[in-house]
């Protein structure tokens, strides 16, 4: 299935024709005077004024071996996205005989001078530097994203970690230039395009850790968030999601949790700048208003016109989008409980979008 591209420009949401069902939008790391995404390099392009903060420190980095000097600065992690494609740190890749010796996956742990918290909507955004597939052949599908995935993981005091509970459904080997349908996969940094002129990182809600144990033993506090860790994920299939945490598509009505985990597939296997590739990590500002479903800081005809879309769908449908199911508890169906909480909220506008 391939991504539609202007959809994703122009409604600024990662809407696909979907072969699977986790269709979060990216966050835009630039917009333009419509406030609609922005290729960086276009003259009015600004920083998404949605980002109150960026890591700011390198506590450590140690990538798998083979890593290219020139993909080496972990320094190239810090501050705003760029959106450009070289301007990132490598974690490396690890090939079968590395995987069975132990070898650790590549990792870097980014500090931050202003806290994380479990605010309203999304909280942080990671961009790595995933690129669209423009052919087919090779394991590659024109549309699909040539993504190189990582775990995400938290930490309050730099030393206990809760990690974000994940679900990959590609179903094989993709190959060293293959790619996936990236709403096959949900939690995993990578999935979102972020470069040749898209600006897109992939948001984490810390609310989705909360049964994690170390926070429910309060080793780690999610509103008081100061470190994000980054591991690599070689795409070989030996690492697993959390699928069984989240439910599974399709399932009703009891909404059942999938009943095992899946091997991870992505891009495999990479050199030089081998594995996650990481650009930057923006902390957010909070989202008063969750019917602006594309989060351009406005509830408006966009945000309409794509719950309108949605209308009626559930969870695994062709037409859900996750963002359209408003209503608190989530029921995984957009219905009139989810019309019932967008139609006060129109046409609110953030207090971060400004005039």
């Amino acid at each position: 299935m391939r991504i539609l591209v202007v959809q994703v420009i122009v409604l600024v949401i990662s809407a696909f024709v979907c072969a699977g069902p986790y269709t979060e939008p990216g966050v835009n790391g630039y917009i333009g005077e419509d406030r609609r995404h922005a290729d960086p390099c276009a003259p009015n392009a600004v920083i998404n004024p949605i980002f109150r903060a960026w890591a700011t420190a390198v506590v450590s980095y140690q990538p798998a071996p083979g890593v290219d000097l020139l993909w080496a600065d972990p320094n190239k992690a810090l501050g705003p996205a760029t959106g450009d494609n070289l301007d990132i740190v490598s974690l490396g890749d690890l090939d079968l005989g590395q995987i069975g010796q132990g070898v650790p996956a590549g990792r870097i742990t980014l500090s931050f001078s202003e806290t994380i918290r479990d605010g309203k909507g999304y909280d942080f955004v990671v961009f790595e530097n995933g690129l669209v597939s423009n052919y087919t052949g090779g394991g590659s599908v024109a549309g699909q994203m040539f993504a190189e995935l990582g775990y995400v993981e938290v930490s309050s005091n730099g030393i206990d970690f809760a990690g974000f509970p994940s679900v990959s459904l590609t179903e094989g080997l993709v190959g060293m230039y293959g790619t996936i349908e990236i709403s096959n996969v949900y939690n995993l940094v990578g999935k979102h395009p972020n470069g040749e002129g898209l600006c897109m990182g992939t948001p984490f809600d810390l609310t989705e850790i909360a049964d994690e144990a170390n926070i429910v033993s309060g080793l780690v506090d999610i509103n008081n968030i100061n470190y994000v860790r980054i591991v690599d994920i070689p795409g070989s299939g030996d690492f697993e999601d959390e699928a069984v945490k989240h439910i599974k598509p399709n399932s009703q009505p009891a909404w059942d949790f999938f009943a095992n985990s899946h091997p991870i597939y992505d891009a495999w296997l990479t050199f030089e700048s081998g594995g996650v590739d990481l650009e930057a990590v923006g902390v957010l500002k909070e989202q008063e208003y969750s019917a602006d479903i594309n989060l351009d800081g406005v509830v408006d005809m966009v945000d309409f016109a794509l719950f309108a879309s949605a209308w009626g769908s559930h969870f695994g449908q062709a037409n859900w989008i996750g963002r359209c199911d408003l209503a608190e508890p989530r029921d995984y169906v957009v219905d009139g409980s989810d019309l019932a909480v967008f139609t006060p909220q129109w046409p609110r506008v953030e207090k971060w979008r400004g005039k």
